[in-house]
């Protein structure tokens, strides 16, 4: 009986999340004159259901499907979005795209730390909160938690202010990035914004930009591991306490580049078919992450979590410009 009342709870899930990506998509098609893509409805959608169907909420994130959509299926939409991108692609940005990376996630991380820190915002929010703005989001933040161990409540505040500013960034860059150059454009969206789907839906709008965005997006994902190493070393300083260094190297993004890499020698009527299974899997993983920007969810997080988190967002943007200035 449990079994089947778990398994039911399961097609209803993602029977909801594939009507919320096909709507997504469809309604794309008459607003992509906008600049408006799939992704970006997609988490409206799932943001709109969740703060007017509790009770469809409540059974989506009881079925799992939920974390499989904003972890699993999202990789894989970023794995396969790697078919879309030629290797000239990647050569274009260089070495300087990685020392770029480096320098985004790290000094946004420690300026992120002490922002948290100076609003009284105990040390393991702040790591968590600086780590998902400065890395990747979700994934990174999650990463981090394996080493912080920090409180359940913790984590959902942390995630709720990686979503809010994410998706914040990802409305609005299509607009004022609107008259840059698409190659300048789509760094500043990779290196300022917070989860991969925030990234892969803010440059939709120019296959150009996207590209470019995705790229310096993932360069900043393979700091992760990294990241991880040098915070347990620091635990002691950060954290107040010490912790063991554990194995959360983001493995997608080494797929991602496998996908890349063999993208020559696919036949492109079976990169056209990869590109809108991708650009659906990518609708689910938006729907899933709209679900989670609920009213209970932004009572959690207090003013002094959104005012140190907008400053961070402020300083990754500031950044990214001068970045990209420097680069392009």
């Amino acid at each position: 009986m449990i079994q089947k009342i778990y398994k039911t709870r399961k097609i209803y899930a993602v029977t909801i999340l594939i009507i919320l990506a096909a709507i997504s998509i469809f309604l794309a098609t008459f607003l992509a004159d906008f600049g408006i893509s799939a992704l970006i409805i997609a988490v409206i959608l799932g943001a709109l259901l969740a703060n007017t169907s509790k009770k469809s909420v409540n059974l989506v994130a009881r079925s799992g499907i939920l974390g499989i959509s904003t972890k699993q299926i999202l990789r894989l939409g970023i794995i396969l979005y790697g078919f879309k991108i030629s290797l000239d692609d990647v050569l274009s940005i260089g070495y300087a795209g990685v020392l770029s990376a480096f320098i985004i996630v790290f000094s946004s991380f420690v300026f992120g730390y002490f922002i948290c820190r100076i609003f009284g915002i105990d040390k393991k929010l702040s790591v968590l909160i600086s780590s998902g703005s400065s890395i990747c989001g979700a994934a990174a933040l999650m990463a981090t938690q394996s080493i912080v161990k920090a409180s359940p409540n913790a984590v959902a505040i942390a995630l709720c202010s990686v979503v809010v500013f994410g998706s914040l960034g990802m409305f609005i860059y299509p607009f004022i990035l609107s008259g840059i150059d698409n190659i300048k454009a789509g760094f500043i969206i990779g290196a300022s914004l917070h989860e991969v789907a925030h990234v892969a839906g803010a440059s939709a709008y120019d296959v150009v930009a996207a590209n470019n965005a995705i790229i310096i997006k993932m360069l900043r994902v393979l700091m992760l591991a990294p990241f991880l190493i040098i915070l347990s070393l620091a635990s002691g300083f950060f954290l107040g306490e010490k912790s063991s260094v554990k194995s959360n190297f983001p493995y997608f993004a080494l797929w991602f580049f496998v996908a890349l890499f063999c993208s020559g020698f696919i036949n492109p009527q079976i990169k056209e078919f990869i590109s809108l299974v991708d650009n659906f899997l990518l609708s689910v993983a938006m729907s899933a992450l709209g679900l989670t920007i609920t009213k209970k969810a932004l009572k959690n997080a207090n003013l002094k979590v959104f005012i140190a988190s907008s400053l961070i967002f402020l300083w990754l943007i500031i950044l990214a410009f001068v970045l990209a200035n420097l680069l392009f």
